[in-house]
């Protein structure tokens, strides 16, 4: 393997690019490979194609491509392979691999009590673990799949909803639950600090409930586990 190039979605807002740049920092310390680079999907620099001719140029020709992403949506599944489609028609001599997303794993789940404990949760309300949402099917349900997990770890009701598309629509949730419930922690299932996370912070703003906002996951020590095991698996199925 020549080079990583780590893809993150990408930002409006600085910060949470620069979480995830100096999140992927991190994870390349324990990665042996001399050339590591960044990307991005959207909406920050560099792109996919600045990035994969900048290492082609400087000679690799096997790269190891990381998505960091929750789930396998349209990014990983469409996006993605395009973009690197497109880097093979003009370099045709290169070889790509892709790991796979962060996706249902036990330590994400393990991350998301971590985000509800720091809060002080002491079995005192209900949860609602708030996805970005997708038109794919598959991480509305693996959002869903991993809200049960957390319900039956923490003996207590987890909500799951989503902000941009998928069932059910946070402000719907949202509305039902502060009728039913005194106490309300949100979890907002995203990588990092974003437009997402300030709607759902706007929503709250002037709730006569007791509405808790956790963390964004933000790229917790357990994700860049979570992280180093996907690509560990990738090199690993390259050698079989």
């Amino acid at each position: 393997m020549d080079a990583v190039v780590y893809i993150g979605h990408g930002s409006r807002i600085i910060e949470g690019n620069k979480q995830f740049i100096a999140f992927i920092e991190e994870a390349k310390k324990e990665i042996n490979i001399p050339v590591q680079e960044i990307a991005f999907l959207e909406l920050a620099s560099p792109s996919i194609d600045e990035t994969m001719e900048k290492v082609i140029r400087a000679g690799a020709r096997d790269i190891l491509v990381v998505p960091v992403l929750l789930f396998s949506a349209a990014h990983f599944k469409r996006d993605i392979p395009e973009e690197l489609l497109a880097v093979k028609e003009r370099f045709p001599e290169v070889r790509f691999s892709v790991s796979k997303p962060f996706d249902v794993h036990p330590k994400m789940m393990n991350l998301v009590r971590k985000r509800i404990y720091e809060k002080g949760w002491d079995h005192d309300g209900v949860i609602l673990l708030v996805g970005r949402g997708s038109s794919d099917p598959e991480p509305i349900g693996k959002l869903k799949r991993i809200s049960e997990h957390i319900q039956k770890q923490l003996a207590c009701s987890v909500y799951p909803a989503f902000l941009t598309a998928g069932k059910p629509d946070f402000d719907e949730e949202l509305q039902m639950l502060q009728l039913a419930y005194n106490k309300i922690y949100i979890v907002p299932y995203l990588l990092f600090t974003g437009r997402l996370l300030k709607r759902i912070e706007s929503k709250i703003e002037n709730s006569d409930k007791e509405v808790i906002v956790c963390q964004p996951l933000k790229y917790d020590h357990l994700m860049k586990e979570v992280l180093l095991e996907r690509m560990e698996e990738q090199f690993m199925s390259l050698t079989i």
